[in-house]
């Protein structure tokens, strides 16, 4: 197999671990606020990869400074992406701030053509500009009921979606160059979410939000299970970088929504899911990604 194929399959898997996060979350939360299911998910990632990396890889912090740009991504994914992504929500609704989060793949194109001196063939290029369009169709899926109208809303509450793509785009490019560095992925992983939970947990306890993080048991082996699934996403994703450039994997990882929208589908019986824009969006994350995995390399 070679190593742009390998890449392929561990960025699709990556991207099929957040979806079973998610899933899990929207099953099982039925109290829960989505601050504690941010805090309880991000404190099992660490505790998890943690265990995983001084297990597999021993105590590796002699050089503390080579671990400073996974250190930096975390700040900016999960934590300012799901943040500025979720006041997007309240403030817009999930229809409006899902598709435009989920442009940040272009974001990390951009900046891995601009910085990193990545390049794509044209056909690569097109097929990663047909699976970020095929994710963002399908990301649209849902959450209609919820939506706000942009005639009744400052039209500046549309640079919350904004930044959170921003915010995830820049993250990837700093993981590919801690990646590059020669590090492994699972302790790369574990500084990434502790970057995240820090200063997820100075925010809660800055803003009194620990007395609001309340579970049931139920809930919380959902979050566990969740924690789990999504602490071998960044895992897997880091080792797709290590055989690939950042302009093939970012787009593949963005599949998430189609994903997500099968187990939809299997798993909470979603009723007319199948919309002309989902069925639009799907075949053209399934022809972006057979694009990029044949045409990617320049």
């Amino acid at each position: 197999m070679s190593s742009e194929l390998i890449a392929v399959t561990l960025a699709l898997t990556s991207a099929l671990m957040f979806a079973f996060t998610f899933t899990l979350v929207r099953v099982g939360v039925k109290t829960a606020s989505s601050e504690t299911a941010l805090w309880v998910t991000l404190a099992i990632n660490v505790v998890f990869l943690w265990g995983w990396s001084l297990v597999g890889y021993g105590w590796q912090f002699g050089d503390w400074w080579q671990w400073r740009y996974f250190f930096i991504a975390g700040i900016f994914a999960p934590l300012l992406g799901r943040l500025f992504q979720f006041l997007g929500m309240a403030k817009l609704g999930s229809n409006i701030t899902t598709p435009l989060t989920l442009t940040h793949p272009v974001v990390t194109l951009v900046l891995a053509m601009a910085f990193l001196g990545e390049t794509l063939t044209l056909l690569g290029l097109f097929g990663a500009l047909l699976v970020i369009i095929g994710s963002v169709f399908v990301g649209s899926q849902g959450g209609k009921n919820q939506t706000a109208s942009l005639k009744a809303v400052p039209k500046s509450y549309l640079l919350l979606p904004m930044v959170a793509s921003l915010s995830y785009g820049i993250s990837m490019v700093f993981r590919k160059i801690g990646i590059d560095i020669g590090t492994d992925a699972v302790t790369a992983a574990a500084v990434t979410t502790t970057s995240s939970w820090l200063f997820a947990s100075i925010y809660t306890g800055g803003s009194s939000g620990f007395r609001k993080i309340r579970c049931t048991t139920n809930e919380f082996g959902f979050f566990l299970l969740a924690g789990i699934f999504s602490s071998l996403g960044p895992v897997l994703l880091y080792f797709s970088l290590q055989y690939a450039d950042l302009v093939i994997v970012a787009p593949l990882a963005s599949t998430t929504p189609l994903f997500v929208l099968l187990m939809s589908y299997l798993f909470l019986r979603a009723d007319e899911i199948f919309t002309t824009k989902v069925v639009m969006g799907t075949i053209a994350t399934v022809l972006g990604v057979m694009m990029v995995t044949m045409y990617g390399i320049a």
